[in-house]
C-alpha cells in the first residue's frame, strides 16, 4: 500500500482527543477515558452499526470536540485502532468523502455530481448524476464499511433492513430506465476485496445478487485514513467485488 502523503486528501478539521473505549450503553452512546485524565465521558458514537469487533475493551479512539447547547454530549467517537490502523467511524461524513473524490475512481470518472439526496418516487438516493457521454442519469447509493475479516471487507456488519431497501430500488429504478450505482466506501487501508455479509444479511445479500444480475453497477473504494500525524483521510484506490455469492 502507498504510504506516501494522500493525493488531494481531505483534511480533518477539529479539536482531537486520544482516549480508551470502556463501555457501549447504547448504539449512540459510549464511555471512553480520555487520556490524562481519570474519569470517564460520553461520547456519541456516529455510526449505529455493531462495531464489535472495532470497540473492544481499552481500544485506543479518538474523540473529536463538538460542544453545542444542542447536543446531551461534547465529543464525538470519529476513529478506532485496530491492531496498526485506524478505522473512520463516522457514517455521516461517508458521503463527503464521496462527494468530493468520487472523480479518484476509474468506474465513476465519466459522472458529473448533479446533486445530493435525490427523491425518485418515494425513494431517496445518496446523490444523482449524470454520464457526461450520454447524458443519462445515473443514481448512486453509498455506503460505508468498517468491517474486514481476513482482509476481505464485509458490509453490513449488522442486519439492515433499509439497505436491503435502498438496493431494491435501485433495481427497481432500472425498469424506470435510470441507471444505478452502488458505491462501498471501506473507510480503511487493510482490505483487499469486498463481499456482502451474508451471515449477518442474507436479506441484504440477496439484494445485492438481484441487484447486480439485473445491471446495477458496484464500486469498493478504499479509504487511507491518519487522524494522528496528517490529518487526513482519502481515496486511495478501488479493490475488487468477490462474485462468490
Amino acid at each position: 500500500m502507498n504510504e506516501e502523503k494522500l493525493c488531494n486528501a481531505m483534511e480533518l478539521t477539529g479539536l482531537f482527543s486520544f482516549a480508551r473505549f470502556r463501555s457501549r450503553p447504547n448504539r449512540f452512546l459510549a464511555n471512553v477515558k480520555l487520556e490524562n485524565s481519570q474519569e470517564s465521558v460520553l461520547v456519541h458514537v456516529p455510526d449505529p452499526g455493531r462495531l464489535k469487533e472495532l470497540l473492544l475493551s481499552d481500544s485506543e479512539v479518538i474523540a473529536r470536540q463538538d460542544a453545542s447547547k444542542n447536543r446531551k454530549t461534547q465529543y464525538t467517537l470519529v476513529g478506532v485502532k485496530t491492531g496498526s490502523i485506524w478505522v473512520n467511524i463516522e457514517s455521516i461524513f461517508t458521503d463527503e468523502i464521496f462527494h468530493q473524490e468520487y472523480h479518484k475512481l476509474e468506474k465513476l470518472k465519466h459522472l458529473e455530481l448533479i446533486r445530493s439526496e435525490f427523491t425518485l418516487g418515494r425513494s431517496r438516493f445518496d446523490f444523482l448524476t449524470k454520464d457526461t457521454s450520454s447524458g443519462k442519469k445515473e443514481l448512486v447509493e453509498v455506503k460505508a464499511v468498517t468491517l474486514v475479516e481476513n482482509q476481505i471487507a464485509l458490509f453490513p456488519d449488522a442486519p439492515t433492513k433499509r439497505g436491503a431497501r435502498h438496493v431494491k430500488e435501485l433495481r427497481e429504478a432500472l425498469d424506470k430506465g435510470w441507471n444505478a450505482h452502488i458505491v462501498f466506501i471501506i473507510k480503511r487501508k487493510d482490505a483487499t476485496s469486498f463481499r456482502p455479509n451474508e451471515k449477518m444479511d442474507p436479506r441484504f445479500t440477496q439484494e445485492l445478487r438481484q441487484a447486480i444480475h439485473k445491471g446495477v453497477k458496484v464500486t469498493t473504494a478504499l479509504c487511507g485514513y491518519d487522524p494522528v500525524k496528517k490529518r487526513e483521510i482519502s481515496i486511495i484506490e478501488e479493490v475488487a467485488v468477490k462474485t462468490d455469492f
